[in-house]
Formats: C-alpha cells, structure tokens, sequence
C-alpha cells in the first residue's frame, strides 16, 4: 500500500495545473476582507438607525415636556399657600 502515501506514480495529493497557491490564498483573502467590510458598513448603519431614532424619540419627549411646562398653572403649586420670596 505504499501508493497510499504518494509513492509511486500516483500520488495521494497531485499538484493542480489551475492558479498558482498564492493568488487563490490572495483571493480569498480579498474575499474574506470585502465580507468583513460590508458587516462592518452593516453595522455602521444599523447603529445611525438607532442614533436617529433616538434622537427623534428624545425630540419628542422633550416637546411633550415643554407642552406639559408652558399648560401648568403656576397657582397649581404650593406658591399659593407659602411665601417663598427672599
């Protein structure tokens, strides 16, 4: 069984006529680079989604308390029934 471990004129792993080693490792690795720039871009987009939304959701509360400020009544409050002049 020698055959089995690449003696004689069969080996167990014959050399490929295709591209050489090094540009199919140079590909993938382009490859592997541009999948891992389009998850961090992704990413990125994901995370100015969310800023922007919560920008919009804290516009909104602070809206929500300017209202709620300018309807109060300023006789609602204790100042009617304590001096808190100085």
């Amino acid at each position: 069984m020698p055959e089995a471990i690449g003696h004689g004129p069969a080996q167990a792993f014959p050399p490929t006529l295709g591209q050489p080693r090094t540009e199919k490792v140079a590909q993938q690795a382009e490859a592997a680079r541009a999948r891992q720039s389009e998850a961090a871009a992704e990413t990125v987009q994901r995370q100015a989604n969310f800023s922007s939304n919560r920008a919009e959701l804290l516009s909104e509360q602070a809206e929500k308390l300017e209202k709620r400020a300018e309807n109060r009544n300023v006789d609602d409050g204790l100042g009617r029934y304590v001096d808190i002049s100085v």
